[in-house]
């Protein structure tokens, strides 16, 4: 499960020099640093575009093939053992992978009355890329078109596996290009990450409400004796 993450670097030029991409004109205006992502927000995809990489905004949400009806909401997540068969996600798996930039990202822990937020990121702080598969959805009032996503998770390692049995599925940058590219990538990228990739802060219960989005989501939790 990955429910909300985190990209709070505020340079969309230095994010765009990691991934060797070009920049979309509407992320020149409008990026900033996010402190806590939910659903429905809208964030940073690296996608192939011919023979360039583009970071362009993308919504958090994908929507069924079947229907709002069906499936009202959509999906955040598709499990990455299935995601290349199931009828709702191997369209968007052959033809919309893309990359999710982040920096972290939260799961909780703890007894259900008492859970506590956890924020989990590489010990060198670096950013991540995620794997994603997206979908264009074109607004039938407006005629507005705009890419959904949903991002692929796969079993727990080690360090998340005390809290949660499935994370997210972050690729390695070199394997970027098979990701992105026209081929099948191989089920090799979408193995967990390395045990020893991840660091773990207790944050602030702030980051429970997604209607909060500031540096207090990701400050220490301070355990008083």
């Amino acid at each position: 499960m990955c429910g909300r993450f985190t990209l709070t670097t505020p340079d969309i030029e230095s994010l765009a020099r990691l991934v060797a991409a070009e920049i979309d004109p509407r992320l020149l205006a409008t990026h900033a640093p996010h402190y806590n992502i939910a659903p429905t927000a809208v964030t940073v995809l690296l996608r192939q575009v011919g023979e360039h990489r583009r970071l362009e905004p993308g919504v958090w949400g994908l929507a069924s093939p079947w229907g709002d009806e069906r499936r009202p909401g959509g999906f955040i997540n598709a499990r990455a053992e299935t995601v290349a068969t199931l009828p709702s996600f191997r369209d968007a798996y052959a033809q919309g992978r893309v990359g999710v930039l982040a920096d972290g990202f939260f799961e909780w822990s703890g007894p259900k009355a008492q859970r506590r937020p956890l924020w989990f990121r590489r010990r060198d702080g670096a950013t991540m890329v995620l794997a994603g598969i997206s979908r264009e959805q074109i607004d039938r009032d407006t005629g507005e078109v705009t890419r959904h996503f949903a991002i692929l998770t796969t079993r727990a390692n080690a360090t998340l596996a005390p809290h949660h049995d499935r994370m997210p599925v972050i690729l390695p940058l070199p394997g970027l290009e098979r990701w992105l590219g026209p081929g099948r990538p191989g089920p090799d990228l979408l193995l967990p990450a390395p045990d020893d990739l991840l660091s773990t802060t207790p944050v602030s219960p702030r980051v429970n409400s997604p209607r909060h989005d500031d540096p207090a989501c990701v400050e220490p939790l301070v355990e008083v004796a």
